[in-house]
């Protein structure tokens, strides 16, 4: 495989975030699917800000 193609997309992520106390530019219930922004609130300090659901 050459260096600029891609193999496969992105798996969604099996589950999403929803924000219990409020914190940046999160409010209280917003929720948060993005794959990336997922990782990084969990490996921050408002981890314990949010509850997992499942992703439908």
């Amino acid at each position: 495989m050459a260096l600029n193609e891609t193999s496969a997309a992105p798996e969604a992520p099996a589950f999403h975030l929803i924000v219990i106390h409020p914190f940046g530019a999160y409010g209280k219930g917003a929720r948060i699917s993005d794959a990336a922004e997922i990782a990084a609130v969990l490996a921050g300090e408002n981890a314990g800000a949010c509850n997992r659901i499942a992703a439908a």
